[in-house]
C-alpha cells in the first residue's frame, strides 16, 4: 500500500536535504519511505539520506534498521545509496557494518549491478582497514569477490580499495594472503593491473619471493624429470 508523504519527488534533492537537516519528523518520514511501495519515492528518499549522511551521519543514525532493510530493495539505486549511507555511518559507529554484514555480503555478489558490488566491497574494505581483527573478518569475502570479478569493470576500483585496506591496520596474515592472490598478476599482467598488483605485493615481499622460488623449483624439477624421461627413452632405444 502506498503511503502519502509530505515531501515530493519533484522537489530538488538539495532543498529536501536542507529541510530534513533541521526536521526530525521529515527525516523519519524519509527513512520510512525506504520501505514504501513506489520505486521513485524509495530512490528519492535514498538519495536525500545519502546527502544527509555526508553532512552529519548522526542525524540519521537512529534509522539504521530502515537503512539496512533497504539493502534488499529491488532497484540498484536504493541498494547502493544505502550502502553508501552505511559507509558514512560506520565512521561514527563501525558496529553498523557488523549489524549489516549479511545483507552487505549479498550486495557484494549482486547479479544486477556492478555499482552495488563495488560499493559493498568498498564499505567492507574500509571497515577492514580499521583493525586487524576486522581485516581478518572481511578478507574471505573480499578475496572471493576479487577472484569472482577479476577483469570486470569494477575490478580495478576493488584493487584500489584493497590497497587502501592494506595500507591501514590490516593483519599481516591478510597482507600475506593478498600477495599470494596477486602474485601472478604482479609478475605477468600488464599496465595498471600489474602496477596495482605490484603495489599489493610490496606489503609482503618475502611472500612473493617465496612464491617465485617455489615456482622456479617446480620448473626445474619438471625440466629434470623431462630430461630423465628422455634419457630413459634413449636408453631403451639403444637396447
Amino acid at each position: 500500500m502506498t503511503t502519502e508523504q509530505s515531501f515530493s519527488v519533484e522537489t530538488p534533492i538539495a532543498d529536501t536535504v536542507a529541510a530534513a537537516a533541521s526536521n526530525v519528523k521529515l527525516r523519519t518520514e524519509l527513512a520510512r519511505s525506504l520501505g514504501g511501495g513506489t520505486r521513485p519515492v524509495r530512490e528519492y528518499a535514498s538519495q536525500v539520506l545519502v546527502e544527509l549522511a555526508k553532512k552529519d551521519p548522526k542525524k540519521i543514525e537512529k534509522f539504521s534498521d530502515d537503512i539496512i532493510d533497504a539493502l534488499s530493495r529491488p532497484e540498484a539505486l536504493t541498494r547502493y545509496s544505502m550502502i553508501e549511507v552505511i559507509g558514512e555511518l560506520a565512521q561514527v559507529d563501525p558496529k553498523i557494518v557488523v549489524t549489516a554484514y549479511e545483507p552487505l555480503q549479498e550486495c557484494l555478489y549482486d547479479e544486477q549491478s556492478g555499482t552495488v558490488r563495488l560499493y559493498a566491497f568498498r564499505v567492507l574494505a574500509r571497515y577492514g582497514a580499521t583493525g586487524t581483527a576486522r581485516s581478518v573478518k572481511v578478507w574471505p569475502d573480499l578475496s572471493m569477490a576479487l577472484r569472482s570479478f577479476h577483469g570486470d569493470h569494477e575490478f580495478m576500483a576493488m584493487m584500489t580499495e584493497t590497497i587502501h585496506m592494506l595500507e591501514g591496520r590490516a593483519d599481516q596474515k591478510v597482507k600475506d594472503a593478498a600477495v599470494e592472490l596477486f602474485a601472478f598478476d604482479a609478475e605477468h599482467a600488464r599496465g595498471e593491473l600489474r602496477k596495482k598488483a605490484q603495489t599489493i605485493a610490496s606489503f609482503a615481499p618475502d611472500v612473493l619471493a617465496r612464491i617465485n622460488k617455489e615456482k622456479a623449483e617446480k620448473a626445474a624439477a619438471a625440466s629434470a624429470a623431462k630430461e630423465a624421461q628422455k634419457a630413459a627413452a634413449e636408453e631403451d632405444d639403444d637396447e
